[in-house]
């Protein structure tokens, strides 16, 4: 039977998680004062309505950032920021996890993992290119356990919930709008404008493809930077040898302009697709080096 309400270990973690006290997040919630107090004070936490949406919260951050912009103004203004702050500081703390948060924030549609890995690493290649800085200080590194995903805290971070969906349901839960009213930050400041001009680049470009081809281009980009799996030729490739080995096939490509790219990437795609369906029995097991 699966599991729908919360216990009491749950539901300390839950007031840890958010940095919220029992009596503001019954206010948040509409329930009476103590509702929770009553309940953190029991041996046994009861299975009902109230109980589910607690381990709702528990389990999802996006209910309880939505449900805090929805009901914000129930409790002070102190708790509130709290609250946020506890939800974005991880974040904020990693440059990486800011950059993702921000293509996931602007993106009109939600990102699988292989997607946003994919944004994420030509977003660096060309800024690398085209604005000779790198978006993020992280390097290639595909580890054991993250597949063909080149960046351990991005793909980490996915997998434990570290980031919040789109489509908050007010305009006030946008990413930009947390980082000016909670913390007084400037998006503009922390994401310039040429780098923002990648990124949405970068998302518009790959907006045309799918999950198959987003995993073949992973690996076909692991296969040339790092050579075959058993092999290993290379564990990790720092941003300058990046910039270096791709610069050296834009080149040989003739790829001049940043509108160049979406050529080269559709003609990157349809060269892994042949050498795939030529050859599907060894889909999965052999890297396409087109």
């Amino acid at each position: 039977m699966e599991k729908k309400s919360i216990d009491k270990d749950e539901l300390n973690k839950l007031l840890e998680m958010y940095d919220i006290g029992k009596k503001p997040l019954a206010k948040l919630l509409g329930w009476g004062e103590t509702t929770i107090v009553l309940y953190a004070a029991m041996k046994s936490i009861p299975d009902n309505e109230y109980t589910q949406k607690l381990y709702q919260l528990y389990r999802d951050k996006n209910s309880f950032r939505d449900l805090l912009i929805k009901n914000g103004d129930r409790i002070t203004g102190v708790a509130y920021r709290k609250c946020m702050m506890k939800l974005y500081k991880p974040i904020l703390e990693s440059r990486i996890l800011l950059i993702a948060q921000y293509i996931i924030d602007t993106c009109p549609y939600t990102l699988s993992q292989a997607h946003l890995d994919v944004i994420l690493l030509w977003s660096q290649i060309l800024s690398l290119r085209f604005l000779n800085t790198p978006v993020f200080d992280d390097i290639y590194q595909p580890t054991k356990g993250n597949g063909n995903s080149p960046y351990k805290t991005a793909a980490e971070g996915y997998k434990n919930g570290i980031f919040f969906n789109n489509g908050c349901p007010e305009k006030s839960g946008a990413f930009k709008d947390i980082l000016v009213r909670i913390f007084a930050l400037s998006p503009e400041k922390l994401i310039d404008g040429p780098t923002k001009e990648i990124l949405s680049f970068v998302t518009d470009m790959f907006s045309w493809y799918g999950e198959r081809a987003f995993n073949s281009l992973l690996a076909a980009e692991r296969f040339r930077l790092c050579g075959p799996p058993q092999e290993k030729t290379r564990r990790s490739v720092s941003n300058e040898l990046l910039k270096k080995i791709f610069g050296e096939l834009f080149e040989q490509a003739k790829v001049k302009k940043m509108k160049d790219v979406e050529t080269f990437i559709f003609k990157r795609l349809e060269t892994i697709r042949k050498k795939t369906v030529s050859s599907p029995d060894k889909e999965k097991k052999v890297p396409v080096n087109p």
